[in-house]
């Protein structure tokens, strides 16, 4: 028996060698990619834009950087489909030139083109959305294994940060989640409100109840929404394997979903407001593959629209939210190569994170850019690929 697994190992290797030597003997071709600044600013040409370029193939992973006038030639690439994106934090003087206002924020853009020899050059239009005072700090969606090999998901949890020097107030705080695949099945069908970059579309919204003056977030602080609020450790309707305890004074909110089957097991952790749920069970399950996440605040966010998805016959709903509302979103996605299937607009998050798989215990935690005082401020570029890091074992608020 050893000897036949290493066979097939030896077998194995081989067949990754020949790939990557197939690869290797393919002739090559260059690319001219530009990137340019919204309509509204001052001029158009968006230089020293940092560029990450994807071949969907072969995983292969470029970074280059534009020139002043926004352009770059990236040569040795292999003719096929590749994803872009670029990202640019604009400094204070360079707004105040761009768009008479003295404030640094992120510009983001993201592409999928085909590369070929005489293919004409990708222009990729940036947008970016001004700072905003809570970000998601640790997002954990894959679920755990229990001791018997099961699934579990119901540790899933949500941890939000205020990332300013002031108090801000939780209340009216919403979060949900897009519909979408996430990328797991190569051949399923992409997002069909992708091309809609004034709003984001949510299946789920769940809000922070209050008056407005409940709930302060004190600065370099955070609150933690789960699923299920237990100590999924030890809780004998938990999991042991679980890494997470989101019980009373771990979780402040959970997300209990009110139907007539249904009991709240854990009344400890308060409930969250259900907005809207277009698509929940017992619970409310984001996929385990990689969810699209979104937290906003809206002043009639019970009226908000409802859309069926287009490009579908299905009836389910989402609720369309304007980006100017959303404070943080964060696209995360079955693996490396599944950009095509991105859910969320490029001005909030134009890149993707994925971890290595489903019930692994993983999480995404966001990268700290800085220490201000003895505060962390947090890295918001409003880029997923370059703000987070995959962890295992999440830690709810990780110091």
């Amino acid at each position: 028996m050893k000897r036949t697994h290493l066979i097939y190992i030896a077998t194995a290797l081989l067949l990754v060698g020949a790939c990557r030597k197939a690869y290797k003997d393919l002739p090559t071709v260059s690319s001219s990619i530009a990137t340019t600044y919204p309509d509204h600013f001052s001029k158009r040409e968006a230089g020293n834009v940092a560029v990450t370029i994807t071949n969907i193939n072969t995983g292969q992973v470029l970074e280059v950087l534009t020139d002043e006038n926004g352009k770059v030639t990236v040569p040795g690439l292999i003719s096929g489909t590749y994803t872009a994106q670029a990202t640019k934090m604009i400094s204070e003087e360079e707004a105040l030139e761009l768009i008479d206002e003295a404030v640094s924020f992120p510009v983001n853009g993201s592409s999928r083109f085909i590369v070929r020899e005489g293919a004409p050059e990708e222009v990729i239009p940036l947008n970016g959305t001004n700072p905003q005072p809570l970000v998601f700090k640790e997002i954990y969606y894959t679920g755990s294994r229990t001791p018997a090999n099961g699934a579990y998901f119901s540790d899933q949890f949500y941890e939000i940060y205020n990332n300013t020097d002031r108090v801000i107030y939780a209340d009216s705080l919403c979060i949900g989640n897009t519909g979408g695949s996430s990328g797991q099945t190569p051949t399923a069908r992409t997002w069909g409100f992708r091309p809609d970059k004034q709003f984001v579309y949510l299946q789920n919204v769940w809000m922070i109840p209050g008056n407005g003056h409940q709930h302060p977030i004190q600065p370099g602080e955070s609150i933690v929404i789960a699923q299920d609020g237990i100590d999924h450790i030890d809780d004998p309707l938990g999991n042991k394997n679980s890494p997470v305890n989101l019980g009373p004074g771990h979780a402040q909110w959970e997300t209990y979903v009110p139907r007539a089957d249904n009991r709240d097991l854990d009344a400890d952790v308060p409930n969250l407001e259900a907005i809207y749920l277009g698509s929940v069970g017992f619970d409310w399950l984001t996929p385990v593959f990689g969810p699209g996440m979104v937290i906003f605040k809206h002043k009639d966010v019970a009226n908000l629209p409802l859309f069926t998805e287009p490009g579908t016959v299905s009836v389910s709903q989402f609720m369309q939210v304007p980006i100017d509302s959303v404070y943080d979103a964060v696209d995360c996605l079955a693996n490396a190569t599944a950009g095509s299937f991105k859910r969320i607009p490029d001005a909030l998050d134009a890149g993707f994170k994925s971890c290595s798989g489903t019930y692994v215990g993983e999480g995404l935690r966001r990268r700290v850019a800085r220490i201000e005082n003895g505060r962390r401020v947090l890295q918001d570029l409003n880029n997923s690929n370059i703000d987070f890091e995959m962890v295992k074992p999440p830690v709810v608020r990780h110091q």
